[in-house]
C-alpha cells in the first residue's frame, strides 16, 4: 500500500518530472512526506521557495526550459492564496502547470479549522476557477487518480495552462493500492493537429500569387523554425517577431526586421506596411495588445493577414483575416517550404561566430547610446554589452518594468543554430513584478549546466528578491542583474509621458550588492561603463552558485514604451 501523495508522484515521475516547487505547511504535510520518500530513492524531490508565488514562478521556469509539466504545491489558507498570482501568470502565458493546494480534513469543513479555505468560507477552489484550465476539489480518495489524469490532460493540451487540484489533508494521506502501471499516458504525448488539406491548398494558392510577404513569428512557431527560415530565405520574404517570439531567430538573420509590438522596432513596423507586405503571415500568436502594437490597424490587423496556430485560443480575434487555419505550424509549413521554394537561391546563412555582428536591417532607437564605453551606465549600452559577453547558450529572462522594455528592444539574440527553442523569456501577459526572479530559479534548476541570466529592477527585487536564496541553497548557476535606479522606472516614465502627476514612483537607495552578501550570495556593484566592461561575465557564469550584479543605471533614459502609452492615453 502507498498513500495518495505517493500515487501523485508516481504519475509525475512517469512524465519525467524531477521537482515539485513549494512551501511546506500543516495540511500539505502528507505530500511532503511522499516527497521525502521519493527523494530517498532518487526520485522527484522538493525545491523550497520563500513564497508560494515564487514557487509557481519556479514551476513555470521549469516548464519553459524542459517542455515538461511544471508542478507547484502549497498548504491551505494563505499558502493557496499566495500562489494565485503565479498561477494567473502561467494561465495568461499558456504554461503547462499542475497546481496542488491543500485543504483541512473534510470532516472539519465549516468548523473554523486553522487556515480553512473550504466551500463554507474563503473558497480557494472558486478563486482558482478563472485562472486554470481545470479546477476541482478531490473530495474522496477514489476520485484522485481520475481527476489527476484529467488535470494532466488539460494542462498538456493544445490550450495549455495550469490545472488545479485542491486535496484535503485526510484524502492526501489515504492509503491506496499502487496500480499506476496499468494506466497509459499516451493521451498526454504529441498533440500536433494536422491542418485540413483544403486550408493548406488555399494558403498555398494565395501565397503563390504574391512576392512581398512579411512573416510574424509568435511563441507558438517554436516547432517550425527550420521550415520557416527555409521558406523565408528561398522566397526573399521579410521576418519579424512578436515580443514573446523574439528569441526564436537570431537578431542578425538577413531577413529579420526586428520585434513588432510592445517596445518594438520601427523597421518591423515598416516591414508590415501595405507597400512592403502584400500578405502578412502570422504564426503562433494571439492578437493581443502586446503582439499588435496596441491593435494597430495598418500592420497585422488587416485583410492581408493569414493566421496559423495550433492553439484555437490564438485564433479567436482573427476577425479581419483573409485566412485562418487551425493546425500545427510545422505540419503546415513543411510542404510549403518545398513547393514555394522552387528555384530562388537561398540567402547565405551567417555562421555563428564568437563575435556577434549587429543586425543592420533592424532600426533601433538611439543607436549611439548602445556603444557607450565610459561614464554612467545607459540601459541601452548595458543590454547591448551583456548580450555580447553572455555565452550564446545563456537562458535570458527580462522582468516586468523597464527591464523587459530595454530587453525587447536592445537585447541581441545569438543562440546556437542547433538550439530549437527560444532562450529569451518575458512574462508579459500578466506582467507580474518579480516574475523573472522566481522563473529564473526554476529554469536554472532545470538546466544546471547552462547559465541563466535574470534582468530585474530594484522594485521587483524589493518585492521578490528573497528567492535568490533558493538558488543559493540549490547551488544554481544564476546571474541576477539588478537595474538599480531607485525608482519604479516604468511607472515614473509612464507618468511623465502621459502628463500625470509624479507620485509613488520613488524608491530608497539600496545597495543590493551588500544585501546579497548578507544573504550569502556573491555580488558586484557596478556604477560605470568602465567597471561593467572590466567585469569578466563569462567567468562569473562558469562559477557554481548564484551571483548578483547591482548595476546603477541612468534612470533618466526613457525606455521604448510608445505603444503602451498610446493605449494608456487613448491615442490608439
Amino acid at each position: 500500500m502507498i498513500e495518495n501523495g505517493d500515487l501523485i508522484l508516481s504519475y509525475l515521475e512517469r512524465l519525467g518530472v524531477e521537482y515539485v516547487f513549494g512551501v511546506p505547511g500543516g495540511s500539505i504535510e502528507p505530500l511532503f512526506n511522499a516527497l521525502a520518500r521519493s527523494e530517498r530513492r532518487g526520485g522527484i524531490r522538493p525545491i523550497i521557495a520563500r513564497h508560494e508565488t515564487g514557487a509557481a514562478f519556479m514551476a513555470e521556469g521549469y516548464a519553459r526550459e524542459t517542455g515538461k509539466l511544471g508542478v507547484c504545491c502549497s498548504t491551505s489558507g494563505p499558502g493557496a492564496t499566495n500562489m494565485l498570482t503565479g498561477v494567473a501568470s502561467a494561465y495568461t502565458d499558456g504554461i503547462p502547470m499542475l497546481v496542488i493546494t491543500a485543504q483541512t480534513s473534510l470532516e472539519r469543513f465549516g468548523q473554523g479549522s486553522f487556515q480553512e479555505t473550504s466551500c463554507t468560507g474563503i473558497n480557494t477552489v472558486e478563486m482558482f476557477s478563472r485562472c486554470t484550465r481545470y479546477n476541482t476539489l478531490v473530495s474522496h480518495s477514489a476520485q484522485l487518480e481520475q481527476k489527476l489524469l484529467q488535470a494532466i490532460s488539460h494542462t498538456l493540451s493544445n490550450q495549455p495552462g495550469p490545472a488545479h487540484l485542491s486535496i484535503p489533508l485526510d484524502v492526501m494521506r489515504q492509503p491506496v493500492v499502487n496500480a499506476t502501471s496499468h494506466e497509459s499516458l499516451r493521451a498526454f504525448i504529441n498533440h500536433d493537429v494536422a491542418p485540413s488539406q483544403g486550408a493548406m491548398h488555399l494558403i498555398l494558392k494565395d501565397l503563390a500569387t504574391v512576392t512581398k510577404v512579411t512573416v510574424v513569428l509568435g511563441e507558438g512557431a517554436v516547432g517550425a523554425i527550420d521550415e520557416l527560415l527555409a521558406l523565408v530565405e528561398a522566397r526573399g520574404w521579410q521576418l519579424v517577431t512578436t515580443p514573446r517570439g523574439k528569441g526564436l531567430v537570431n537578431s542578425d538573420h538577413p531577413a529579420h526586421r526586428g520585434v513588432f509590438g510592445f517596445a518594438g522596432h520601427g523597421s518591423a513596423m515598416e516591414a508590415l506596411k501595405p507597400e512592403n507586405a502584400e500578405r502578412v503571415l502570422v504564426i503562433g500568436t494571439a492578437l493581443d495588445e502586446v503582439s499588435t502594437c496596441g491593435w494597430d490597424p495598418t500592420t497585422i490587423l488587416s485583410d492581408r493577414m493569414i493566421h496559423l496556430s495550433d492553439n484555437p485560443e490564438h485564433l479567436i480575434r482573427s476577425t479581419v483575416a483573409r485566412l485562418v487555419v487551425l493546425g500545427s505550424p510545422r505540419l503546415m509549413l513543411k510542404p510549403f517550404a518545398k513547393l514555394l521554394a522552387s528555384d530562388p537561391v537561398r540567402m547565405e546563412k551567417q555562421a555563428l561566430t564568437s563575435e556577434f555582428h549587429s543586425a543592420q536591417n533592424v532600426k533601433i532607437d538611439n543607436p549611439e547610446k548602445c556603444s557607450a564605453i565610459k561614464g554612467p551606465i545607459k540601459p541601452q549600452a548595458l543590454m547591448t554589452h551583456m548580450s555580447q559577453v553572455c555565452p550564446p547558450e545563456s537562458r535570458v529572462l527580462m522582468d516586468t518594468g523597464n527591464s523587459f522594455l530595454w530587453g525587447i528592444h536592445y537585447w541581441n539574440i545569438r543562440k546556437p543554430q542547433s538550439e530549437p527553442k527560444s532562450l529569451f523569456h518575458i512574462g508579459i501577459s500578466y506582467a507580474s513584478m518579480g516574475w523573472a526572479i522566481g522563473t529564473s530559479v526554476g529554469m536554472a534548476a532545470a538546466s544546471r549546466n547552462t547559465p541563466v541570466v535574470c534582468f530585474t529592477g530594484d522594485g521587483s527585487v524589493l518585492m521578490s528578491g528573497q528567492e535568490i536564496t533558493t538558488a543559493l541553497q540549490e547551488n544554481l548557476n544564476l546571474l541576477m542583474v539588478v537595474l538599480n535606479d531607485s525608482a519604479l522606472g516604468m511607472v515614473r516614465h509612464g507618468q511623465a509621458l502621459s502628463g500625470g502627476e509624479q507620485i509613488g514612483n520613488a524608491l530608497p537607495q539600496v545597495n543590493f550588492a551588500d544585501l546579497a552578501k548578507a544573504l550569502g550570495v556573491k555580488s558586484h556593484r557596478i556604477e560605470t561603463m568602465e567597471e561593467l566592461r572590466a567585469l569578466d561575465v563569462p567567468a562569473i557564469l562558469r562559477e557554481p552558485g548564484p551571483c548578483v550584479l547591482d548595476v546603477i543605471v541612468d534612470g533618466d533614459e526613457v525606455p521604448p514604451m510608445g505603444a503602451r502609452m498610446k493605449v494608456l492615453t487613448g491615442a490608439v
